[in-house]
């Protein structure tokens, strides 16, 4: 089965939101074959850090949408896929 590299960005609400634990939270979500390739935490606007995540996940329809609107109901964070390629 094909998979596809999906970059995400993790905008928390504001600067109380811990980031190293929506982390843990996201691979609590991940769908079953998912995984985390790479991730790093960087400055974003007026003292707030963003989440950047690189996932592995099977190429299923519909799936990339369902993880998307998961991480968005994430309390205090806002996420937004920035690339999905196929490898």
């Amino acid at each position: 089965m094909a998979e596809n590299a999906v970059l995400i960005e993790i905008i928390p609400d504001d600067s109380e939101v811990d980031l190293s634990n929506i982390l843990n939270k996201v691979k609590d979500i991940l769908p079953a074959g998912a995984s985390i390739k790479d991730y790093k935490i960087e400055p974003f606007v007026f003292g707030l850090n963003k989440l950047k995540l690189m996932l592995i996940v099977p190429e299923q329809e519909g799936l990339i949408t369902k993880l998307e609107e998961k991480l968005n109901n994430l309390p205090g964070v806002s996420a937004e896929i920035l690339s999905i390629t196929r490898i």
